[in-house]
């Protein structure tokens, strides 16, 4: 009789507690839905990246050449430099629904809205139209766990790289500074992206700034 009495006193007592359980969950389910419509609006915000040096990591000179520096994109022999001005967006061949491909909008005229992708051969990040995309890494792209830097295929494996004999490229491009041209890489297989002979490197990080305009 004891024990058939605690039985009904603790059905009774979960009985109790279903209304506060469910008022709990629901409570957490709106804070997740509050929190991921929060992520998908920020990551449709469109962003500048700057380059930030890796501590330790090359000369000062080169710190000082790359270090919040601001990423531009460019149609090559143009002289017109355009801030990469972009974000999260849906790629085609990746899974319906994600934000994991990366787009800019190009000093084009009009301005035209281009993916960012990684050439699967020389490790150098690069613009262009979706049929430019094909056979090359096109993300997924992602941001840290704090929503400030990018990431691609899971890691920042970014290299900020100058290639010898680019002080010709930088007259093509308008820039009066040679050596300060400095290009974007990805150390995609963490071993040194099979750079050219003669070629400088820095780790680097990919800073997110929300565009203002």
């Amino acid at each position: 009789m004891i024990l058939y009495t605690k039985i009904v006193l603790g059905v009774f007592m979960m009985t109790a507690m279903v209304p506060t359980i469910i008022g709990v969950n629901e409570a957490s389910k709106g804070t997740r839905n509050h929190e991921e419509r929060r992520r998908e609006s920020a990551r449709q915000q469109r962003c500048h990246l700057s380059v930030q040096c890796m501590p330790l990591d090359g000369s000062p000179q080169q710190g000082l050449a790359t270090h919040n520096a601001k990423i531009y994109i460019t149609k090559s022999p143009s002289p017109q430099l355009s801030p990469l001005h972009g974000g999260f967006y849906q790629y085609p061949d990746f899974s319906p629904g994600n934000t994991a491909g990366f787009v800019s909008i190009t000093g084009e005229t009009p301005p035209t809205v281009r993916w960012i992708y990684l050439d699967s051969q020389t490790h150098e990040m690069r613009w262009g139209g979706k049929q430019d995309t094909e056979g090359n890494i096109c993300g997924p792209f992602d941001w840290t766990q704090d929503e400030e830097r990018i990431t691609l295929q899971g890691w920042e494996g970014w290299l900020a790289v100058r290639l010898p004999h680019d002080e010709k490229k930088a007259e093509e491009l308008g820039l009066e500074d040679g050596p300060g041209l400095w290009r974007l890489y990805f150390d995609r297989h963490d071993n040194g992206a099979d750079l050219p002979p003669g070629a400088e490197a820095l780790e680097v990080t990919l800073k997110r700034t929300v565009a203002q305009s």
